[in-house]
């Protein structure tokens, strides 16, 4: 996405109607093209719209999740003006993503002045964006159910605007979250942990995800997730949100998922951490999906010990060029230890939840 730049000062038309008066409803299947083709920012809309209509099926989208502000073809506007749609993901959560305010060339030119016409000013745009939004989540629970329990958004952090459709759908920001990643080379020039962990720790990779009873590996990684968010700096907000079943999911369908590659860390038998890792073989990377260590074992060097443990232990047979994570950026000790392994900050973004 692009910065937009304000309104000019020129006088636009004044026969003009858009504003928020106009309800968001959704877009309906003869429509969807239209309305896709907002969302498309790079290359030609059109073209990027049909092929997103034909391939959504693959990618877990649902064209009956669209809402919109329909433009009014007498007044020579497009037949949807802005757009929300809504993604369902793994483990209930549902990403949105918004048309973005369209804009003419520079100022008072004749492009600025017919992009008024069609879309309206800067601000009207964004109020339509931000009702788009907001109908997308009133009416998420009776058209998805529980597919999507909570709505996402993801922004760049120079889009400032982005704040104010979030706000006005009563999302709760989460933070900025900051992009890291470490050349996948370095993990051999990375000191390996002691094997003994001493003070009752024990360390091993999961067997499986199983849930029947409390020692089951499943039940002991939701007990170290849990003990891990006491406390804790990596978008606190987000605690409580969602059932653990739900987390637990959402972890594991980030790349492929593999019981080798994540690790419980155990005090005297009992769940206090974790170290979860993916492997993304169309990034060519490995992501650290979550490490997170509970109050009794923070503070000691362990969550940087675990995460090189679970590092130098990755066996992979694709090509592997970069390990990536991303953390929040009021957690500076997490940011710390990533940065002193190597890792280099290249991407943010800003993020907004609500439960739906």
């Amino acid at each position: 996405m692009t910065t937009h730049p304000h309104p000019s000062d020129s006088t636009p038309p004044t026969d003009v109607q858009h504003g928020s008066s106009s309800r968001a409803v959704r877009i309906q299947r003869d429509q969807v093209q239209s309305a896709l083709e907002r969302l498309i920012t790079e290359g030609n809309p059109r073209i990027g719209a049909q092929r997103l209509v034909r391939n959504a099926a693959r990618h877990g989208i649902d064209l009956d999740l669209v809402w919109g502000i329909l433009g009014d073809p007498k007044q020579n506007q497009p037949a949807v003006r802005q757009v929300c749609m809504v993604v369902p993901g793994a483990g209930g959560t549902g990403m949105c993503f918004v048309s973005s305010p369209k804009q003419g060339g520079v100022a008072g030119s004749t492009a600025q002045l017919d992009a008024f016409k069609a879309f309206g000013s800067e601000s009207i745009q964004i109020d339509e964006i931000g009702a788009s939004l907001v109908a997308a989540i009133e009416d998420l629970p009776e058209v998805a159910g529980d597919r999507v329990k909570i709505a996402q958004m993801l922004f760049e952090p120079k889009n400032e605007w982005f704040h104010t459709i979030c706000q006005r759908a009563s999302m709760t920001c989460v933070g900025t979250l900051d992009y890291l990643r470490m050349d996948f080379g370095r993990i051999r020039e990375l000191e390996s942990a002691q094997a003994d962990w001493g003070d009752g720790i024990v360390v091993r990779a999961i067997r499986d995800l199983s849930m029947e009873t409390p020692t089951s590996d499943g039940s002991l990684l939701a007990r170290a997730l849990e003990r891990s968010y006491d406390r804790t700096l990596d978008c606190p907000e987000l605690c409580g949100m969602r059932s653990m079943p739900d987390v637990i999911e959402s972890h594991r369908s980030t790349g492929v998922f593999d019981t080798s590659r994540w690790w419980l860390m155990l005090k005297e038998g009992e769940p206090v951490g974790c170290c979860l890792l993916t492997h993304c073989p169309p990034n060519e990377s490995v992501e650290l999906v979550y490490l997170g260590l509970g109050p009794e074992v923070q503070g000691r060097g362990f969550g940087k010990r675990l995460l090189v443990h679970a590092l130098r232990s990755l066996r992979i047979k694709d090509t592997v060029y970069e390990v990536t994570c991303a953390v929040d950026r009021r957690n500076s000790p997490a940011s710390n230890v990533y940065l002193s392994l190597g890792f280099q900050r290249f991407d943010a973004r800003v993020g907004y939840v609500r439960p739906v």
